[in-house]
């Protein structure tokens, strides 16, 4: 039998784990019932307190393909880089301690990576599965129709990172996760890998997401703010303002910056959302931007704050 420390799979599975003892062995189960063999499941316990740790040894006990690693809390980004870092596979493919894989989920990508051995970033959809264990089935979508490109990434957050596979040299391109953000931490990525490819559909269900209350995560006036700190930085300074309409800039910028303010705006966190209104009207001015920083300004010396500051990205 040939040495599985010595072995280059097909597929490398990123797992990052925080406190899931309820849906990580359920996650782990979904990858070791696989119909397409040649893999490699690295699991990052990031400091889980509850049985994560444990359940995920007895499957790594049980599996020689399945590494498992603990560490303290590093935070989701950093987990999965200390992931990459140790991935021998060909392709890079991403499962959440909460959700599922489908049975055909790699043989499907094998699949398309066989009959088009050019491609370099393919993406399935997902499923939702539901708290009372059923699943819906959820449309495949426009972008499952043609090959995409980070032009339509850059105006719309598509792409799922449970659904997506990539080729590993990319991310010797494009670098790994920014481990300072909270959140949109895919998004970020595959925006920085979008500059080296374009993102090929398979046009079918390879993932199911489960929906939960801890993981039912609104929008936040923060988390907008983040997001839009991350398309900015990608414009100005990784290369973005070359490929993308300074039109569409402008409109996307716009329309997030008048997001996070109407969130912080619900919020009650009036000087916040002033804050992120009069960047939006750098970018986009509208009768309800305008009248939404008008109303913030009134009811300032009633509001309260988020406890936040407002994210930079660097």
């Amino acid at each position: 039998m040939e040495d599985q420390a010595a072995h280059s799979p097909m597929f490398t599975i990123v797992m990052p784990v925080y406190n899931h003892e309820e849906y990580v062995g359920e996650a782990i189960q979904s990858v070791r019932d696989q119909t397409f063999q040649d893999w490699e499941l690295i699991i990052i316990d990031d400091g889980s307190v509850d049985r994560s740790g444990e359940i995920i040894d007895q499957h790594a006990g049980a599996d020689a393909r399945i590494r498992a690693i603990h560490q303290a809390n590093t935070g989701q980004g950093a987990a999965r880089n200390n992931a990459i870092a140790l991935a021998r596979g060909q392709w890079m493919a991403y499962l959440d301690s909460d959700d599922k894989y489908l049975p055909e989920t790699l043989q499907q990508h094998f699949d398309y990576i066989q009959a088009h051995p050019d491609a370099k970033f393919i993406y399935g959809y997902r499923h939702r599965l539901n708290e009372d264990g059923t699943v819906t089935e959820l449309p495949p979508g426009k972008y499952q129709s043609r090959i995409t490109g980070v032009r339509d990434l850059f105006q719309k957050t598509f792409l799922s990172q449970l659904c997506v596979c990539y080729r590993r040299e990319l991310l010797e391109k494009a670098g790994t996760f920014d481990p300072q953000l909270w959140c949109v931490d895919d998004y970020e990525l595959n925006l920085r890998i979008g500059l080296y490819t374009q993102f090929e559909p398979i046009g079918l269900p390879t993932g199911l997401r489960r929906r939960h209350q801890a993981n039912i995560s609104a929008q936040t006036g923060r988390s907008r703010m983040l997001e839009v700190g991350v398309l900015r930085r990608w414009v100005e300074k990784l290369g973005g303002k070359e490929l993308i309409d300074p039109h569409i800039v402008k409109r996307r910028l716009g329309k997030l910056y008048y997001s996070a303010g109407r969130q912080y705006f619900k919020s009650r966190c009036f000087s916040q959302a002033i804050y992120a209104l009069k960047y939006a009207h750098r970018y986009r001015r509208t009768f309800k931007s305008v009248s939404l920083l008008i109303l913030s300004h009134i009811l300032l010396p009633l509001g309260t704050t988020d406890g936040h500051e407002i994210p930079v990205v660097e």
